[in-house]
């Protein structure tokens, strides 16, 4: 038995309710994970606030989490290459993952980074797909300048990486008393530039005279 927590109905956090819940056992393209950390999203909430089309409760919750996996289905291959017992995995988009185990797609799995603990790890694809997306649908490339608001959450952050490998200098709106806010930006190759009264200007100067294309 595992212990899952699920929303039995829409409503706010406070009436989701902790579950015994069986795993099956992972059939073909399958694998068990036991969970370590689950990732903590707003969308796990608002998703359940209330009644959504197609939506049927009670809803398992939580969109991604990072484990160990403790059982392999046949001819299952997980997204980042073949699985064993043991890997130290994450595990990206599923339903349920605010759990203790759980028994999901092969191909929804993948290597966990092995610089990050369980904790750090299980927040990284949500938010990292999400700003992936971004810069893939922008088109920018290596040398383009973009504008990124709300920079030091957590989209932000992944975006500010991900722009610097590809060479994208990215000027990060933060809240005009927002220090930390503003040198976290910094440590991920950010520009920080301050929200409020004479936000354009200080973009365009931020900018030094290159087009913003994003």
């Amino acid at each position: 038995m595992a212990k899952r927590w699920t929303a039995p109905a829409p409503g706010p956090i406070e009436q989701w309710i902790l579950d015994d819940v069986e795993v099956p056992a992972p059939g073909p393209g399958e694998v068990t994970v036991r969970v370590h950390a689950a990732g903590i999203n707003p969308a796990d909430a608002k998703h359940v606030a209330q009644a959504r089309p197609g939506a049927q409760f009670p809803v398992p919750i939580g969109y991604e989490l990072s484990g160990e996996v403790t059982a392999v289905g046949p001819d299952s291959v997980g997204g980042s290459g073949d699985l064993s017992v043991g890997d130290e995995v994450v595990v990206f988009r599923v339903q349920g993952a605010y759990a203790t185990e759980i028994t999901v797609p092969a191909r929804d799995v993948f290597a966990k980074p092995t610089s990050l603990s369980h904790a750090q790890a299980a927040n990284l694809l949500l938010a990292g797909t999400t700003a992936a997306e971004m810069i893939q649908v922008t088109r920018v490339a290596d040398g383009d300048t973009v504008l990124l608001h709300a920079a030091s959450g957590a989209v932000g952050v992944s975006l500010l990486q991900q722009a610097r490998a590809l060479g994208v200098r990215v000027i990060g709106t933060v809240g005009p008393d927002a220090d930390d806010s503003a040198e976290r930006v910094r440590q991920y190759g950010g520009i920080p530039v301050a929200y409020g009264e004479g936000l354009r200007e200080r973009v365009e100067a931020a900018a030094e005279g290159a087009p913003i294309v994003a």
